[in-house]
């Protein structure tokens, strides 16, 4: 896959508690390094500290509005990947709004956090599945859609915001009478805005817990269905 970068600029966003998982530290570090070799443009934007996932995913999203980065690269800080897969994913957010990668849960069993759309499922030309939804751990955004969801979303003061009033973006929420976490409600606000949401199944990430749990969806699908 040959895609020209030169005009990406990227902010690598991780939200993480007091401490990171030294393989999410040599994941990051990896990739930094990689970006310079590449003389790709970024900033890495990290939010220490905040209890509240979706509170800490808006900040992130707030400083990148006030950025001039053209691109948003969300990352968990208990994911672990390969720059070969960053760029990978990277590379395909110049031909699509908004796509992931998922990753497996922590378990034993190896599972996937995905929604997937109905009906029969056909890759595009990049071998990206559509999808309904998934975990936002490892998942690239063109500007335009935050600007779009911005300019929708409540305005909210938070403590960290000193008075302003921030474009609350991320929220834990419901769904026909469902709880709806804070991933798919800004999978469902893309959708909303008529964005197809997109899934590269080739990539193979880690997730840290007890262990890390690693692992690529294409190996765990079942291709029934898939073309």
């Amino acid at each position: 896959m040959e895609i020209n970068l030169k005009n990406v600029e990227v902010m690598i966003a991780v939200p993480c508690g007091a401490t990171l998982n030294w393989k999410t530290v040599q994941s990051i570090v990896e990739t930094c390094i990689g970006l310079k070799q590449e003389q790709i443009k970024f900033i890495f934007q990290m939010v220490a500290g905040c209890s509240i996932v979706e509170h800490a995913r808006t900040q992130v999203c707030n400083t990148f509005l006030k950025s001039d980065m053209n691109t948003l690269f969300m990352i968990d800080s208990d994911m672990t990947w390969t720059f070969k897969d960053f760029i990978r994913l990277l590379a395909l957010s110049t031909k699509m709004e908004v796509v992931s990668a998922a990753y497996p849960a922590k378990n034993d069993k190896k599972t996937f956090l995905l929604k997937g759309c109905e009906g029969t499922l056909k890759t595009n030309e990049y071998g990206c599945l559509p999808i309904g939804g998934v975990g936002l751990g490892f998942t690239a955004v063109q500007r335009k859609v935050i600007e779009q969801l911005a300019e929708k979303a409540e305005k909210v003061i938070f403590p960290w915001s000193k008075g302003e009033r921030i474009p609350y973006i991320f929220r834990c929420d419901t769904s026909g009478g469902e709880a709806r976490g804070e991933d798919m409600a800004f999978f469902d606000d893309c959708k909303d805005l008529g964005y197809q949401l997109w899934l590269d199944p080739e990539i193979n990430l880690g997730h840290v817990g007890m262990k890390e749990y690693t692992g690529a969806i294409k190996d765990a699908m079942t291709m029934k269905g898939v073309s």
